[in-house]
């Protein structure tokens, strides 16, 4: 994976006008880490297989093997997207992204949710989503 490619300081209109991406660029890590998960347990299925009937490489593991490697390359490349667009996902369960804002003069994240319509809360940097506080209270 690739590092963030700039810094990005996001107004909060901008940061609202991300959130259609946003939500589909989850949804579509949601898929893409499900389809890894799924992979990982034919491989396990197949070395316990192989571990049962004593079989050096158990058929269909290399196939299954390529599969997980591009799985991963997909999965990879949709977080990639996510920061290149100068957002930060701090959880893939929960579709938890920052983004670098301005509040109150200072610079601080913009922390957005999966499911949440616009934004609405911000937290300083170095502080996580449980010291989220709202945009309306600053």
């Amino acid at each position: 994976m690739n590092e963030m490619n700039e810094l990005k300081v996001f107004s909060i209109e901008e940061a609202n006008r991300m959130i259609p991406v946003l939500s589909l660029l989850i949804s579509e890590l949601h898929r893409k880490r499900d389809s890894i998960v799924g992979v990982e347990v034919g491989v396990d299925a197949l070395e316990l297989v192989c571990d049962e009937t004593k079989e050096a490489v158990p058929e269909g593991l290399e196939d299954l093997m390529s599969e997980h490697r591009e799985a991963v390359r997909e999965f990879d490349a949709v977080v990639d997207e996510i920061h290149s667009h100068g957002c930060y996902l701090k959880d893939i369960d929960l579709g938890l992204i920052d983004l670098y804002g301005i509040v109150d003069g200072r610079v601080v994240y913009l922390c957005w949710r999966l499911g949440e319509d616009r934004g609405r809360f911000w937290h300083e940097v170095g502080q996580g989503y449980a010291h989220r506080q709202s945009l309306h209270e600053s």
